[in-house]
């Protein structure tokens, strides 16, 4: 494939396979070789400056005061609500009767894991359990994305803190909240939904304290979300952005010391 020699502009062959240029015998890939590690060098700390820039935005959001460490181990607390009794109720079958407490640790592993998504889905259809299946779908998914946002808060927390964003954090301890509680209130109407069929296949059924205890620790990281993200907002306007960051830290290392 035909190129150009860089030095005079001789369009080269593809059978000028020697390293000179032909017209004016320049050597080509050694042409002006200095000018070219300089501006590898260059851009080498420019990458270096900015990814130095990233890493103390990063520590200071993570580990900048005690409140942002708080906010921190706080991510976790949520994973306390989810081996808390979240609903307790008495199964009464022909075979069986006995009173089940259920968390969401259990729910996974003796439900979720073995149930029959399809009867389940199926049954949801009926005219007689129906709407209690529903009610019950309805209550799991919204319990499941509650835990999801809740995890997700906090890989965010740690990809956000590179650059000092917060919002998806708020949004997702919002989510948290408001789905944990919705779920509690669902189950509530899926207990009226079972006893209105009579019958007495679950009774004395009501929703555990896990329900209160996660929605307030949800809540509160919700909160120190806010109060973390108005510290942000303030390091941000009073530090330099990201290319001031690099031009002063380039200047600094090329001014050379007494």
């Amino acid at each position: 494939m035909a190129t150009k020699c860089p030095e005079c502009g001789h369009t080269l062959k593809i059978w000028n396979i020697k390293a000179e240029c032909p017209k004016c015998g320049v050597n080509i890939p050694n042409h002006k070789w200095e000018e070219r590690l300089e501006q590898d060098a260059d851009v080498a700390e420019k990458s270096f400056a900015r990814l130095h820039y990233r890493t103390k935005n990063f520590k200071s959001a993570v580990l900048g005061s005690k409140l942002r460490i708080v906010r921190l181990i706080m991510t976790f607390a949520p994973l306390i609500a989810l081996v808390l009794p979240l609903y307790t109720f008495k199964l009464s079958l022909p075979f069986y009767e006995g009173k089940q407490t259920v968390s969401f640790l259990t729910f996974i592993l003796n439900y979720l894991l073995k149930v029959d998504i399809g009867s389940v889905l199926a049954l949801s259809k009926g005219d007689v359990m129906g709407t209690a299946t529903t009610l019950a779908i309805v209550a799991c998914v919204l319990m499941l994305f509650s835990v999801v946002c809740g995890v997700l808060n906090f890989f965010v927390l740690l990809i956000a803190g590179i650059n000092l964003r917060y919002v998806f954090n708020i949004i997702l301890n919002l989510l948290s909240t408001l789905s944990f509680g919705a779920a509690a209130v669902v189950f509530v109407r899926f207990t009226a939904a079972c006893v209105s069929l009579g019958g007495g296949i679950i009774t004395d059924a009501h929703v555990g304290f896990g329900f209160i205890v996660g929605c307030i620790l949800f809540a509160i990281n919700f909160a120190l979300n806010v109060i973390v993200g108005k510290s942000f907002k303030a390091q941000k306007t009073e530090q330099p952005d990201i290319d001031e960051f690099v031009e002063n830290e380039l200047r600094e290392l090329r001014t050379p010391k007494a």
